[in-house]
């Protein structure tokens, strides 16, 4: 199973009020979430929420709307989804999310010259290694508490403690840390699953950005993972890119290509929609978490 569609994955996404519901004619898993003024609704999982092969979207929707579920939103995996005129046809709301970087072939992978100067100081100053990250938990956990703080990050990317004890137990999972003199100053999370491979998470100290780490542990995993498929480098921060504080020209500084990723969402209850959706006309979906 896709890491991102196993049941147990979603759980540790939320906090305790939460919880899964498998949807077998997708080959994934949605989170169950109350919602304030009554009721419930579904979300894909998080970043990105993957689809089998030939999955029966309806028999999905059904199954949701069988469970008493106001509506569902996601962001489909825009690698191992369905394609966008068959999503459109099944969901009421789908709109472009944010662009995916992406490198096609790894033949293909020319760093931009900046990035290559960068690449060449990170391996310079920086000692790279690569293991699972159970033996370096404790020191993820601080970088990636350094950047919620430095970041202001809120909402489901500031992951509850057990998410990441969760990651752990994910086999494909695999953690690149970058070392200035017995400092772990940086680490990025990948792994690869049929033909596609995910930049999962990354976070570097200050000592980690003034001596290049996450250049040169970009360059390590982008390497080490180049013969398993597309390689998607995710986004930036916002819903576009640009405008995130720098990421999206950092990644964009080692893509080929870019793909679209969609924000999708259906009404499975329309009376209960309606009702609790009072704010004004939105783009946002659902309305009433707008």
């Amino acid at each position: 199973m896709h890491p991102y569609a196993d049941p147990a994955y979603v759980v540790a996404l939320m906090p305790e009020d939460g919880k899964a519901l498998a949807v077998p004619a997708w080959g994934n898993a949605v989170l169950v979430r109350p919602i304030a003024n009554g009721g419930y609704d579904a979300a894909g999982s998080y970043p990105l929420m993957p689809f089998a092969g030939m999955s029966d979207i309806p028999a999905g929707l059904e199954q949701l709307r069988r469970h008493g579920l106001v509506s569902v939103s996601m962001v489909p995996d825009p690698l191992a989804s369905p394609d966008t005129d068959r999503l459109k046809r099944h969901f009421g709301h789908v709109k472009p999310f944010k662009s995916h970087l992406i490198i096609e072939a790894i033949r293909a992978y020319a760093p931009v010259k900046h990035h290559r100067e960068r690449i060449r100081r990170g391996y310079r100053r920086c000692r790279i290694e690569r293991g699972p990250l159970a033996g370096w938990l404790s020191d993820w956990q601080q970088l990636y508490a350094g950047l919620v703080a430095h970041r202001q990050i809120k909402g489901m990317a500031d992951f509850p403690s057990r998410y990441f004890t969760h990651l752990t137990h994910i086999p494909q999972l695999e953690a690149f840390a970058a070392f200035v003199g017995e400092e772990l100053c940086g680490m990025t999370l990948w792994f690869a699953y049929q033909g596609v491979v995910y930049n999962h998470l990354t976070a570097c100290n200050a000592t980690g950005y003034a001596n290049g780490a996450a250049f040169a542990l970009y360059d390590a995993a982008i390497t080490h993972f180049g013969d398993s498929g597309v390689i998607n480098l995710g986004g930036g921060a916002g819903t576009s890119g640009g405008d995130d504080g720098g990421l999206f020209a950092f990644k964009q500084g080692f893509a080929t290509g870019t793909v679209t990723a969609y924000i999708c969402g259906a009404v499975l209850d329309a009376k209960a929609y309606e009702a609790l959706s009072h704010t004004p006309v939105t783009d946002f979906f659902p309305a009433y978490r707008g």
